[in-house]
């Protein structure tokens, strides 16, 4: 955890044996008190309120891309990127010790996980895919009705958290799938060794203003490491640009800082933090 904060609790999507339960248990010691959620909106608005300390939010995947609308609750609330985290992720199929492959009749979890495992299931017609808000969820509820009928695709470990077997193994389509995590709140929080920063900006409709942009950044030695076109809902068919980037001194983030803010309509700094992609 980084050294200035004081770390009590934290919002995640889904149940204990989720993706963002799992980034929490290998992170942060003693483990913090939880707040399970159904959806990213509860878990901003719970960051926003002050209900918990911290949040942690998927927000995009190596395959699937980014997660929009988790950009547009992090503008609407006004969150501040604190820290970033990557998992590779694997999908199991899990049932209670009783289930066989064969007698599976459904199989649950997020819509994600699902269509990231469409091969697997190519082979099984007899089962139905059903989609649920967590992939963790269903293996809950499996081990508390003891349904040996259904199974659950769940990340590495979740089988022992609820006393399930693994029927199969690591059944993803693409053996390499990564997704990167944030964790949100309130404030700002600055570090020497920060060398990763995520900023909002606004170019007007004129030839040539993303290509200054571009200069400036080049000219300050910032490395553009992602540009993500977002809708502005207030003026249709117009769009934002979020932005991460890399420095290797804070003197020339500050710098470009400056000379961007010039240059576009609106400029806003999302966080500043650590790049953990080595």
């Amino acid at each position: 955890m980084r050294k200035q904060i004081k770390f009590n609790s934290i919002a995640i999507q889904g149940v204990v044996g989720s993706n963002h339960y799992k980034v929490v248990a290998d992170n942060f010691s003693p483990l913090p008190q939880l707040k399970e959620c159904n959806s990213f909106l509860e878990v901003a608005k719970a960051v926003f309120t002050k209900e918990v300390d911290f949040g942690l939010m998927a927000i995009e995947n190596s395959i699937a891309g980014s997660i929009l609308p988790n950009y547009s609750l992090i503008e609407k609330f006004n969150l501040q990127i604190i820290q970033e985290f990557y998992i590779s992720v694997t999908h199991n199929l899990v049932a209670t010790k009783e289930t066989s492959l064969s007698s599976l009749t459904e199989v649950r979890s997020h819509q994600m996980a699902l269509l990231q495992c469409t091969t697997f299931f190519e082979q099984l017609p007899h089962i139905q895919l059903m989609e649920d808000v967590d992939p963790a969820l269903p293996a809950k509820l499996i081990a508390e009705t003891q349904s040996h009928h259904i199974g659950a695709l769940v990340p590495q470990g979740t089988a022992e958290l609820f006393d399930l077997q693994v029927l199969a193994e690591n059944i993803q389509d693409e053996s390499i799938n990564e997704t990167r995590f944030v964790l949100v709140g309130n404030d700002l929080i600055v570090e020497d060794d920060d060398n990763k920063a995520t900023i909002k900006i606004k170019l007007s409709h004129e030839t040539g203003s993303l290509f200054e942009f571009l200069k400036i950044a080049k000219d300050a030695n910032i490395n553009l490491t992602k540009i993500q076109s977002i809708p502005i809902p207030s003026s249709p068919w117009t769009y934002s640009f979020i932005i991460d980037l890399t420095f290797e001194m804070r003197s020339d983030f500050n710098q470009f800082i400056e000379q961007a803010a010039q240059q576009t309509i609106e400029l806003s700094v999302w966080g500043t933090y650590k790049n953990e992609k080595k």
